[in-house]
């Protein structure tokens, strides 16, 4: 830390006289100087650089989202008072889908996250992963709003372009009257924050700006009362330290800073929520200040500090590793859709917006020339005794003054809206729909030849499926599973609740499986492998379920045609369901526990092999019931056929023999048919 303090910013530490020694004190207080002065840089540098570059479009993007003009719009201005000014929805519709094919995606499965050991031949790891997987659907379950936090999200990405979060564990205490220790808060927390209050460096590496950028500060609103609560204690559990004890004028005097444009936008149309505008009372305890947490990277190693705004440390330089345990940054920024060499990529919002401002003006200028067809414009002689206001009312059954009745008043017609206007209209929502993915009716109806199809149908719906799993996709791969990799190596380090702990161990059935009734440190402290359970595909149900089983029936069909011992299982199931877009197939297949893998795998097979036999066998032996049941039936109804012309000819034959003895009154009988019948 002393080379440190001598080679940072030497023009902004106080110059000591040779002969003086400089106390313990001096030199702590010449550190915070020094990194003070680098913060204060670093925020300048990155505040200039998205006030210049991204800000504006940040402001439009939330301002269609809400369906609403963009800023600087001709709407707003004073020649278009009495004009059409409606906002076609198109950009809140669109992004509405995204969030349900979401919803869809994430959450119809009550696995949010499946956790595997990295060695499958070792009990301990895959006990680990099983007490793991337990503890962290808890926590999202019960004590994380995931569900608000991951479609806000994906809401975050796809309006401003990207989403950043913060994890901690958060810890507090508090000592009773008798000395004992009351734990108020013990739990893993995930927050979003608003993309303008993060600065890093543009110049860092697309591909994880996060960890790449020389620093990194983000920007909190904290109530005075919370600040003074923080400089009267620190944080055993995670290492956080006390804060520096400021004035209370220092304190108020920071309470009028940070007004900012796009909080302000996000917010409409009520005011800044975190603009005090005077103090609340209470001794402006509530109020909102802005503390800023500073991490600054010195020799490839990272520090951590507080400062209240840029103008006073609230606590000194400490290495990141000392405070978070995984020597990791804690935030994690995502995006749903990919820009290379780009730091802040592009939204939904932002892909749509030229066609979404031409979409208004369409809908404006037709709904303009339909009320000008509908309520016409008067030409009116200057100078006329006219009433003017009635015709400006223009309303029915009223009487309008005039001197000259074919000269003072002129009516203008306009012709009326052709259908070419509604043919433009359905060709730009066309155009949206495919630059933001999003399956809607006015798709369909303009796509006729491929409507009028199931096939069509499908495959309109197909293409954009792809686009939507497309940025499901990358969502979960830069946001999702990072945030949960964090959140896993939270619950191995800082987990100590012991119900929670006994809640997750009986639904991971730890004893039944692998005999331990205690768990340690090491068993939670072992190599996992972290994935979010969500692939190509997972948008339909219909999709999802057809996938599910035609892999299943693949399998098994494989397994029943290939000799036993011959075939991996494991990678089998991979590939199979790999390609019908699961992205980790072999959590459908049981793992026992003390048996070896491939003692496993054949007594699999052989079941499995058992079961398609014993299925086929029962078809087989259907079959063979089914051939002699139609025998039977055939040779039943054969006899019964036989027995029933047996039957007709005895009772004709009987007929005839009583039409012999009694014949009709007056009718003869031929010679030739009594000797016939003789």
């Amino acid at each position: 830390m002393d080379e440190i303090t001598e080679q940072i910013g030497a023009e902004t530490t106080e110059v000591v006289p040779f002969e003086t020694e400089e106390t313990e004190e001096d030199v702590r207080r010449r550190r915070s100087t020094a990194f003070l002065a680098l913060a204060q840089a670093a925020y300048s540098k990155s505040t200039t650089f998205v006030d210049n570059n991204y800000r504006r479009q940040w402001e439009n993007n939330l301002r269609h989202f809400q369906s609403r003009h963009h800023g600087g719009s001709k709407y707003y201005k004073s020649s278009y008072l009495y004009r059409s000014k409606v906002f076609r929805p198109k950009t809140r519709s669109a992004i509405r889908n995204q969030e349900a094919a979401a919803v869809a995606a994430f959450f119809s499965n009550q696995d949010v996250v499946a956790i595997d050991p990295q060695n499958d031949n070792d009990p301990m790891q895959r006990a680990s992963a099983e007490i793991l997987k337990a503890l962290v659907q808890y926590r999202l379950t019960k004590t994380i709003p995931w569900f608000l936090l991951c479609i806000g999200a994906y809401q975050d990405a796809m309006v401003s372009g990207v989403v950043v979060s913060y994890q901690e564990w958060k810890y507090r205490e508090k000592v009773g009257v008798d000395g004992e220790v009351e734990i108020i808060e013990d739990k893993p927390v995930i927050r979003l924050l608003p993309v303008e209050n993060l600065r890093i460096d543009p110049a860092a590496e697309w591909t994880d700006p996060i960890n790449t950028s020389p620093y990194l500060i983000e920007l909190i609103p904290m109530y005075v009362i919370d600040v003074m609560e923080r400089m009267e204690t620190s944080d055993p559990k995670t290492g956080q330290p006390k804060w520096k004890k400021l004035d209370k004028a220092v304190l108020t005097a920071a309470t009028k800073q940070r007004f900012d444009t796009t909080r302000l936008t996000r917010e409409h149309p009520r005011t800044d929520s975190k603009d005090a505008g005077g103090s609340t009372g209470a001794g402006g305890l509530y109020d909102v200040v802005w503390v800023h947490r500073n991490i600054i990277r010195y020799r490839s190693e990272d520090f951590i500090f507080y400062t209240l705004g840029t103008e006073h440390m609230l606590s000194d330089p400490m290495p990141l590793r000392d405070v978070y345990w995984t020597d990791m940054r804690p935030y994690v920024m995502g995006v749903c859709v990919i820009e290379s060499h780009k730091v802040y990529s592009s939204g939904l919002a932002q892909l749509g917006e030229g066609v979404q401002k031409e979409l208004n003006e369409n809908a404006n200028s037709r709904l303009d020339n339909v009320k000008l067809v509908l309520n016409k414009r008067y030409l009116v002689k200057r100078g006329s005794q006219v009433d003017l206001k009635s015709i400006t009312r223009n309303a029915a059954g009223s009487v309008t003054m005039v001197n000259d009745i074919e000269k003072d008043v002129k009516p203008f017609d306009f012709d009326d809206v052709t259908a070419s206007a509604f043919q433009e209209q359905d060709r730009m929502n066309v155009d949206f729909d495919e630059v933001v993915g999003n399956f809607s009716t006015s798709t369909i109806q303009t796509n006729r030849k491929l409507n009028e199809t199931v096939g069509g149908m499908a495959m309109l719906r197909g293409n954009i499926n792809t686009l939507t799993e497309y940025g499901l996709r990358t969502f979960s791969e830069t946001w999702v599973e990072p945030v949960m990799r964090q959140l896993v190596k939270m619950e191995q380090k800082y987990e100590g609740d012991d119900k929670i702990l006994i809640i997750a161990a009986e639904k991971a059935q730890l004893f039944q499986k692998y005999g331990i009734n205690v768990i340690t440190d090491q068993l939670l402290d072992q190599e996992i492998t972290t994935t979010v359970t969500v692939g190509m595909g997972a948008t339909d149900p219909l999709m999802k379920m057809q996938h599910f089983v035609a892999g299943l029936d693949i399998i098994i069909k494989t397994l029943a045609t290939t000799p036993p011992g011959s075939l991996d299982v494991m990678e089998v199931a991979k590939e199979v369901f790999g390609f019908l877009g699961f992205k980790d197939g072999t959590r459908f297949f049981a793992k026992e526990t003390g048996i070896d893998p491939e003692k496993q795998q054949m007594g699999q097979m052989i079941e499995q092999m058992k079961a398609v036999i014993q299925k086929l066998q029962g078809q087989i032996d259907n079959k063979a019931l089914d051939a002699d049941t139609k025998l039977k039936l055939a040779k039943i109804k054969e006899m019964g056929q036989d027995r029933r012309t047996s039957a007709q000819i005895q009772s004709g034959f009987a007929q005839k023999v009583l039409d012999l003895k009694n014949p009709v009154a007056g009718e003869k009988i031929p010679k030739g048919k009594a000797a016939a019948n003789g």
